[in-house]
């Protein structure tokens, strides 16, 4: 190997590694940063001066178990709305990629990371109305199958996925701010869908937690153990659970009851 291609090797193994090594004193500073954060705004701010400082506008963290979909965003509040309310994460590609056989991922309107769809078209015509266009996500996996993905978006056509070379660097910020941000218990911290359930539905929810039955429940409705039933059933549909337990520990989560 001639002189001058073994300096241009070195030169580019030295620049990788401060690749590698840029991620770390950053991740540390945002943890020292939401340690002192008291509130949302606080919180707000350092993930928004974190993303701003990796090249990006916007940070999202989204929960996603089933029906049960939440997050924390400072993407335009008309965006996130329309989001949640009609339900975009079953249609969303970012969050169709998730899978524990990916790290964390680059995506972009004309570079997903899933097969395109027509849906995922349709998707990205509404969030480029937003400006949206490309980021990089990291996915987080934790028990009983809830999932959540740690978003870092810009207008850009491509994304800039300089932070991607440190890859463990990467899954170790997500796996923190998922934790941190499940940790707290700060009111309206997370933004979701109001709740698609009625009040009579809410209400047999209600009861069940009171360790009543359908039988119970039925003749404090002064109706038909069937038709608590019914509605129990329709409660699971909407939900998209299997069973009542499911429906009842996300109603309780979501503070619907």
């Amino acid at each position: 190997m001639n002189l001058s291609k073994r300096t241009t090797l070195l030169w580019l193994g030295q620049q990788k590694g401060e690749l590698m090594k840029s991620l770390k004193p950053q991740f540390e500073t945002l943890r020292d940063w939401l340690k002192l954060a008291q509130d949302k705004p606080a919180i707000d701010q350092a993930l928004r001066k974190f993303a701003n400082a990796q090249g990006f506008e916007w940070f999202t963290y989204l929960s996603v178990h089933e029906a049960d979909v939440y997050g924390m965003s400072n993407y335009p509040a008309e965006w996130q709305k329309h989001y949640l309310d009609s339900g975009l994460a079953k249609v969303d590609p970012v969050v169709e990629a998730i899978s524990p056989m990916r790290g964390a991922y680059a995506w972009s309107e004309n570079g997903l990371p899933v097969q395109a769809r027509k849906s995922h078209r349709t998707f990205f015509g509404e969030a480029r109305n937003f400006g949206i266009r490309s980021g990089i996500s990291i996915p987080i996996f934790d028990g009983f199958g809830r999932r959540a993905l740690f978003t870092f978006s810009s207008r850009e056509r491509k994304p800039d996925t300089t932070m991607l070379a440190d890859a463990y660097s990467v899954l170790t910020l997500g796996a923190f701010v998922d934790g941190y941000l499940q940790s707290r218990n700060d009111d309206g911290l997370m933004s979701a869908a109001p709740s698609p359930l009625t009040s009579y539905q809410l209400e047999c929810l209600a009861w069940l937690l009171q360790g009543k039955t359908n039988d119970d429940i039925a003749a404090l409705r002064n109706v038909s153990r069937r038709a608590v039933e019914f509605q129990l059933q329709n409660i699971r549909r909407k939900l998209n659970v299997v069973t009542t337990y499911q429906a009842l520990g996300i109603a309780i989560k979501r503070k619907w009851i």
